[in-house]
């Protein structure tokens, strides 16, 4: 599967569900072309079909799983354009530009470690998905400023979950990045656990400084605002390790080393 493959046209595809998951939205839709191609860590733009000029760009945000040909969406209706899609209604139709970007690399059989705070769990089911089908063994650590969030939990199963909540409502209290320097420790036998993990930038940092610390390898996807999605407009440039990189066609997934966290 290449995980950069971008498909020639924009898709028009119709919402089959449209359901409150706590604080956020889950939209599925029909799109068979993206459900075959779709790999963990990859992205979309997407908008509610008929809305092009209000808001003027569509939205990126990653894929949360593929079942047959429905494709899934996680939505934290915090803008314009987010709050359009969350409202819209089975039957609705969205335009959609996908699969996009460079996802995460599943090779390898050390036990992994998924860490998403807030919307950022949202592409970690379709990757917990994949890692536990290939054998290894996966935990995830979800953190969420509330209960409210933390209802999105449920959409996890198969893997062991621990939640963490800023006001300690559910869960343990805390930042995400708290646990994580526990779940890394090498056992007997296996290799020492990869860290895989999605949300916002300064709980990436904390991740990176971690995982250098304690010396495992950690993937993390990258938040940016975009406007093309595809790497022609420049709009999402990042500051790597090495030079510049474009967070929607070098990334979203990079390594830690590979970005600079200063």
């Amino acid at each position: 599967m290449d995980a950069g493959l971008i498909p020639a046209e924009l898709l028009q595809c119709a919402v089959v569900e449209s359901r409150q998951v706590g604080a956020y939205r889950l939209i599925s839709f029909v799109a068979p072309q993206i459900a075959n191609l779709a790999h963990p860590g990859q992205f979309l733009m997407i908008r509610l079909a008929g809305s092009e000029l209000d808001p003027l760009l569509p939205r990126p945000m990653g894929i949360h799983n593929v079942e047959s040909d429905l494709v899934t969406m996680l939505i934290d209706p915090v803008g314009k354009g987010t709050a359009r899609l969350a409202a819209a209604g089975i039957g609705d139709r969205v335009s959609v530009l996908g699969p996009l970007g460079m996802g995460f690399r599943l090779e390898g059989d050390a036990p992994a470690v998924l860490v998403g705070g807030g919307i950022g769990i949202s592409p970690l089911k379709l990757l917990a998905r994949a890692l536990a089908a290939g054998g290894r063994e996966v935990r995830c650590l979800l953190g969420f400023r509330t209960r409210k969030e933390a209802v999105a939990t449920e959409l996890f199963s198969g893997v062991r979950i621990d939640v963490i909540t800023e006001d300690g409502s559910i869960g343990r209290l805390g930042l995400v990045s708290d646990p994580l320097p526990g779940c890394l420790a090498r056992e007997p036998g296996k290799p020492a656990p990869e860290i895989f993990a999605c949300g916002p930038s300064p709980m990436l940092a904390a991740i990176a400084r971690i995982a250098r610390e304690c010396g495992n390898l950690a993937q993390v996807s990258v938040e940016s605002h975009m406007a093309c999605g595809i790497g022609s407009c420049q709009g999402c440039v990042i500051r790597g390790a090495g030079g510049y990189l474009r967070v929607c066609s070098d990334g979203p997934v990079f390594d830690v080393e590979d970005i600079s966290w200063q």
